[in-house]
């Protein structure tokens, strides 16, 4: 009877910490089992069972040192003109930018040829850290000429780009070339990521026009693969071209 008693509360105590973890999202540090088995009136092993049950079913991690975290499960996102900022909250993730970089400088013979500006044209380079809930997700590089947006600033970085580039500047990307590549990343790119060197990353690399055709951006992003996921929507029948088999 006591045991049965025992497995009851267990499975209430999951149902609590399910909601918990509905409420708090993806890697949100739980509150320390001291805190939520006082809280909630129940033995505090009875309550340690239960999350460890959780951490089975791979809905919990506990972290050694720090506690007990929500597991951010890797974002899905369809390949599009979708921004981090968009693809974070449409999954109830809150997305954050650190800034580690917004200078000018000057275009040397590649960036022009790619961004199809002369030689010597000043050009924005942004690189921002971005993050989920907290969680580094992403390092993102970009490249935008000076004379698209000149009064880009530093405060214009903290949240979606295209939005502000639309919205304050008038440059709106209508269409994107993408090349994507797993790799692994360097110690400086795995020191900001929180991951090990040896632990694989997605790095996709985006030419973004305009309506004209004109390259308003280039952009680079690293991202861990643990925490992103790409998926892409085909159509159309394999072995035709222009309506015609393919023999």
């Amino acid at each position: 009877m006591h045991s049965t008693s025992k497995t009851r509360t267990r499975g209430l105590l999951r149902g609590r910490l399910r909601d918990l973890i509905a409420e708090l999202g993806p890697g949100r540090r739980l509150p320390s089992e001291r805190d939520l088995s006082a809280e909630w009136g129940v033995a505090r092993m009875t309550l340690r069972a239960a999350v460890d049950e959780l951490v089975g079913e791979g809905l919990l991690e506990r972290r050694h040192g720090s506690g007990t975290y929500i597991v951010f499960s890797p974002v899905l996102r369809v390949i599009g003109l979708t921004s981090f900022t968009h693809d974070m909250r449409s999954r109830g993730i809150e997305p954050s930018s650190r800034i580690l970089d917004f200078r000018t400088i000057t275009a040397d013979d590649a960036l022009a040829a790619h961004l199809r500006i002369p030689v010597g044209s000043p050009v924005f380079w942004i690189s921002r850290l971005r993050l989920g809930n907290g969680e580094p997700v992403a390092i993102e590089s970009v490249s935008i000429p000076v004379s698209y947006a000149p009064h880009l600033t530093r405060d214009d970085l903290e949240g979606s780009l295209y939005e502000v580039l639309g919205a304050k500047h008038g440059l709106v990307a209508s269409a994107a070339s993408m090349r994507i590549e797993p790799i692994l990343p360097d110690q400086a790119s795995a020191d900001l990521l929180g991951i090990g060197v040896e632990q694989a990353c997605l790095r996709v690399r985006m030419v973004d026009t305009d309506r004209s055709g004109r390259v308003v951006m280039l952009a680079t992003c690293v991202y861990r693969g643990d925490k992103y996921q790409l998926r892409a929507e085909v159509s159309g029948a394999a072995g035709e071209a222009d309506g015609r088999a393919v023999s």
